[in-house]
């Protein structure tokens, strides 16, 4: 009887022998049975039986356990089960902005048991989960997840003993993002031999996190292709089996079971009650306020009243002292109106039919020639739930929630409602058609078509309950707030920029699930906290209801106004299109007054009236110009590779455009999955400057192998260019010498997307500086001291060392230096400063001109002297020929002289001969 049956290993001949072993350090010697010739390896039982050993035929599974008959399944996560092993180790930090060169502290960051399921929160560690089995046949492995936040990477992967990839290209997969509180199912076919089977995630991703991450969890892992199954496993506790089953099943309501029952023993529901799947019965307390809920009853006959109804199920006791009555429902008052842009349709509220427009309190009225009614959503009335509004309820569990839970109309407001239902999420969502109007870019920022607003509150009596506001406006189910604890009535304004169809969502659970150990606690005391939304309202959308028309410039269409042409406004005076003026642009999906024109950032221009944009020329306040278009296109940088001890490693790429927005880059998510529509192209992001986070393969088949995930942009649209010296302080902060910039140029980008860590979206700061030995594109790198782009996680720099960075040297500039003067021939230089580029057309670096050897003073004094020369030559001979003259007229009068002696003759005439100056007679 010490002496107990197993199977050996399977051998050569493909089978196996049953020997008799006793129990280790139970006895010693004694005679055991001699070996006997065993099943094959292929052999396994069916489902529900196991292999009795001494018979060596199977058997039933008694009650209360179950079998697969050849495989495996866990669902009892109460602790790690038999076989499963967990490694968690940390990134090394000290790239990281968030850790400050801190060492990583992984204790809580691994996966963690929670009774139906295991748990990983990896926050700046990789976390692996692993289980290695044999398998004697092919067969598969299968598992349920939730993974919520694509922030955290999650890995599932089949690998043999030798650490390659076991099976086909799907022994490697990256699971699907779910949504709240849904679980999916992911399976892999496995090939006979050693499986190691792993899932793992990787942190370290906080700069595009929410305020807090959502870990991934994991159940029901069944494995098939094991061999035989000596005894079946027994049910777990709150679970029940009759005996030849594969599985056990939830023991119902007001009943309870312990490990390994095959049946449910039930309450005494006079004074106690259970919910399914319970490990025990539970006293039925005094019924209190929290046991019923109040609403708003639809309207009837233009009456409506409030109700009260108990919570199902009843698990208070109302005959108890204490115990508080159900109230009496309120008389029947008056119905509220519609809300705006609706109208009253046999005691229900409809939206206006299409061209017409009411209030919500007059019929609907058609809009005058020539206008258009303005569409929007606006419900203020909460009687019944509104057009475009659904209500749901997830489940971290298998139950589902019960009907009464959700968000509950109230007259004047939706309030939430928990009934006794834990671990859950409510959901309400609004779904839109669309915006009107064409998307744009202004000042790098994306066109505002319309805006979603909402007047809300939150009463957390217990913990901290949390409200979250999401939007599918990037392509995903993103957070854009939340609100944690007790909040005041307050609005929320949520810009929307984009004309396609778009839903937001609104989550609200009573307290942190994830963090909170529901064996310490008393969950019911969280139920009570409670959301509340007042009011809901969208402007500009393409369907809904009108409460009023406006006057069409250009006439109407099918769908509205005819709109006015790029870059004009509406006068409200004249109500007709006019023009913008010089250097801005339609900026807003209203076009409404001269003020939704808006000007373009500092050195872009205005393009065809609707966007702004750069052509890579621009000219700074000192009078320089910059060419920067050699630069222009698709550039490529990497981060600072992250890594742990075992190899695990990952770093972020970044795709940039400098001026070009006609062709964005785009960052790829090229991870795969078994579902069909994750076969289509891979899901990307374009922006001017967008960044991934790349996960190189650690399979020795594929080595070179490197996934490209959670794309994401950090640079929509450029902003301006400027040049900034006073970003001295965050070049010190960031590493960066800071001697040249006032001679840098920086492009500013913005994007938009606003996350809870960085609430007002992010900013990329490209600067450029002027370095003449970095010829070509020259070099593009990331701060010294945050190596992955950024300091804070919200705002990213690098810095562009190239010699096209730098001014282009204009005449000014040059120095010019004469050579010497050689055989007639003088070389002229021109030298350009240092730091400037010269263009192509520029002025020729030397020239060449004919020279003398004489000094350049006795080259002016010779034709000086030759003229002083000839000038007195010319005064010699004007001198000489009016003595001459003189000369001549004496004689003449002496010839003709007569009288008396010493006497000269008398004047035959007082006139000048002809030819005579006046002043040659004295």
């Amino acid at each position: 009887e010490d002496f107990h049956y197993e199977y050996t290993e399977c051998d050569s001949h493909g089978g196996r022998w049953r020997v008799s072993v006793p129990e280790p350090g139970k006895c010693i010697d004694g005679a055991p049975n001699a070996p006997v010739r065993g099943k094959d390896c292929s052999f396994t039982c069916k489902e529900g039986e196991y292999l009795d050993l001494e018979k060596q035929e199977c058997e039933k599974c008694p009650a209360g356990t179950y079998s697969l008959g050849g495989g495996l399944r866990f669902d009892d996560w109460e602790k790690l089960p038999s076989g499963f092993t967990i490694t968690t180790e940390g990134f090394q930090g000290k790239f990281l902005w968030h850790n400050q060169g801190e060492d990583v502290n992984c204790s809580k960051s691994t996966w963690q048991p929670r009774g139906s399921y295991i748990a990983a929160l990896p926050g700046d560690c990789t976390t692996i989960l692993v289980f290695s089995t044999k398998l004697v046949k092919a067969g598969a492995v299968q598992f349920e997840y939730q993974y919520t936040d694509p922030d955290i990477i999650f890995h599932f992967m089949v690998q043999n003993d030798q650490c390659q990839a076991a099976g086909d290209d799907d022994a490697s997969q990256w699971p699907k993002v779910t949504e709240e509180g849904q679980w999916r199912k992911q399976s892999v076919n496995l090939k006979s031999g050693m499986n190691v089977i792993q899932w793992r995630t990787i942190g370290v991703l906080s700069d595009l996190s929410p305020s807090k991450q959502i870990p991934i969890l994991i159940r029901n892992i069944e494995i098939s292709g094991v061999a035989y199954t000596s005894e079946c496993t027994k049910c777990r506790n709150g679970t029940y089996s009759s005996g030849g089953n594969n599985f056990c099943a939830d023991c119902p309501k007001n009943t309870f079971s312990h490990r390994g029952e095959g049946t449910c023993q039930p309450c005494d529901t006079a004074i106690q009650y259970s919910l399914p799947g319970a490990t025990k019965c539970l006293i039925r307390p005094a019924c209190k306020e929290s046991d019923y809920f109040e609403h708003q009853t639809p309207c009837e006959n233009k009456k409506t009243f409030k109700t009260y109804t108990w919570i199902k199920p009843e698990n208070c006791n109302p005959g108890l002292v204490g115990s508080v009555k159900l109230p009496q429902s309120d008389k029947p008052t008056d119905c509220p109106p519609c809300n705006p842009g609706m109208h009253l349709v046999e005691d229900k509220c409809e939206f206006c039919p299409v061209n017409m427009h009411s209030d919500g309190k007059e019929p609907c009225t058609l809009c005058p020639a020539s206008t258009s009614p303005v569409y929007s959503i606006d419900y203020r009335w909460w009687n019944t739930m509104p057009p475009n509004i659904t209500s749901t309820c997830l489940s971290m569990t298998d139950e589902n929630c019960s009907e009464q839970v959700g968000w509950l109309t109230n007259g004047d407001h939706l309030q939430t409602n928990f009934g006794h239902d834990e671990n859950i999420f409510i959901i309400l969502t609004l779904n839109i058609d669309g915006l009107r109007g064409s998307t744009g870019s202004v000042d790098g920022k994306a066109k505002v078509l319309g805006q979603i607003s909402f007047m809300f509150d939150l009463d957390c009596e217990v913990g901290q309950c949390e409200l979250v506001f999401l939007s599918n406006e990037s392509g995903r189910n993103s957070i854009v707030s939340s609100w944690q604890g007790t909040t005041n009535k307050q609005p929320y304004v949520h810009k929307i920029r984009t004309n396609k169809a778009v839903s937001f969502t609104w989550a609200f659970q009573p307290a942190d699930w994830d963090t909170m150990d529901p064996d310490n606690i008393d969950i019911s005391e969280y139920l009570n906290n409670k959301a509340r939304i007042y009011s809901i309202q969208v402007t500009n959308t393409l369907s809904g209801g009108a409460v009023a028309c406006k006057a069409c410039p250009r006439g109407t269409q099918k769908d509205g106004c005819i709109p006015c042409p790029d870059g004009n406004y509406i006068d409200p005076k004249t109500t007709k299109c006019t023009p913008c003026p010089s250097g801005t642009v339609m900026a807003s999906g209203d076009p409404w007054g001269k003020q939704a024109c808006e000007k373009c950032g500092v050195g872009l221009k205005p393009v065809h009236g609707h966007h702004c944009a750069s052509d890579c020329k621009i000219t700074d306040s000192n009078g320089k110009t910059f060419d920067f278009s050699k630069l222009n296109g698709l550039q490529y940088v990497t981060g600072t590779r992250l890594f742990t001890s075992s190899g695990t490693t990952y770093f972020h790429g970044f795709n940039i455009s400098l001026c070009d927005n006609k062709v964005l880059p785009s960052c790829v998510n090229n991870v795969t999955s078994l579902d069909e529509e994750m076969f289509n192209e891979p899901s990307t992001v374009s922006g001017m400057i967008c960044r991934s986070t790349m996960v190189p393969s650690k399979d020795k088949k594929t080595p070179n192998s490197i996934v490209s995930t959670q794309p994401v942009s950090i640079g929509d649209h450029l902003v301006q260019i400027v040049s900034n010296s006073s970003l001295k302080s965050q070049y010190i902060k960031e590493g960066f010498n800071s001697e040249k910039i006032n001679d840098d140029i920086h492009f500013y980008f913005k994007s938009e997307s606003a996350t809870a860590a960085c609430p007002n979206g992010r900013e990329t700061i490209i600067t450029l500086s002027c370095d003449v030995n970095e010829k070509g594109q020259g070099q593009l790198e990331l701060p010294p001291k945050c190596s992955d782009g950024t300091c804070d996680g919200c705002n990213f720099h690098f810095m562009w060392y190239s010699q096209h960075a730098c001014p282009l040297c204009q005449e000014k500039d040059y120095e010019v230096v004469n050579g010497e003067c050689k055989n007639g021939e003088q070389t002229i230089h021109y030298y350009p400063p240092k730091n400037c580029l010269i263009p192509f057309v520029s002025k020729p670096r030397k020239m060449v001109q004919k020279c003398s050897t004489l000094p350049l003073v006795v080259q002016i004094s010779i034709p000086v002297a030759v003229g002083v020369g000839l000038l007195l030559l010319v005064l010699l001979v004007y001198c000489w020929k009016r003595n001459k003259k003189l000369e001549y007229r004496y004689m003449k009068l002496v010839e003709t002289a007569g009288g008396k002696d010493g006497e000269l003759p008398a004047a035959e005439s007082c006139g000048l001969d002809e030819g005579e100056d006046e002043d040659t007679v004295h």
